[in-house]
């Protein structure tokens, strides 16, 4: 019970301080007379934080642990890559972070999963899991392109524009995240003979 309660008031404290340092970061951004993308990032920074209640709110189970994983990985990538500006400084940092939202997003599944257990009939769990199948398919036949254009000098990819590159590292960061997400998730029971 202790614990639950822990859970919850840490989950508020990081809520409101990510919250609030998006807040902080706009007045910066609007005081320094910069615009555009920075403006954004910081709307994000503010808005973010309140998705597992929108979750809650319409219905769907938010775990206080994975709510917890969730804020420390809005710090991780809003508050220190992008509004800090960390992405900008470590090359590194980009590809944890993409491969910690793998991860992530490998627990979200597994909850999503063990409410679903129950009713595998609800509209909701199909849609999510078509939108993943087509996520992943995606995902494997860029990683495809990528690898042909790198490993045998193709061109599926025709690398014209500088950000392709970088996406892709991102999204095998994120895949690979994934895969280690679901070895931690999802353990293999072996059968003793």
């Amino acid at each position: 019970m202790k614990s639950s309660k822990f859970l919850t008031i840490l989950g508020y404290v990081l809520k409101c301080a990510i919250s609030v340092s998006g807040v902080v970061f706009l007045i910066i951004t609007f005081a320094s007379g910069e615009q555009g993308s920075k403006v954004w990032r910081s709307i994000a920074t503010i808005v973010l934080p309140f998705l597992p209640d929108f979750l809650r709110l319409i219905g769907l189970k938010v775990s206080r642990r994975l709510e917890i994983w969730y804020y420390i990985f809005l710090i991780a990538a809003l508050v220190v890559g992008m509004d800090l500006e960390l992405y900008k400084h470590s090359y590194w940092y980009d590809k944890v972070v993409h491969g910690s939202s793998g991860t992530l997003m490998v627990f979200v599944a597994r909850e999503i999963l063990e409410q679903a257990s129950g009713n595998p009939d609800k509209l909701w769990f199909k849609a999510l899991f078509a939108m993943g199948m087509v996520a992943l398919s995606a995902v494997l036949w860029e990683c495809f392109e990528f690898a042909a254009d790198q490993l045998l000098g193709q061109s599926m990819q025709q690398l014209i524009s500088v950000g392709v590159e970088d996406t892709m590292w991102d999204m095998i960061s994120a895949t690979t995240g994934g895969i280690i997400g679901i070895v931690i998730a999802f353990p293999v029971k072996r059968v003793r003979k």
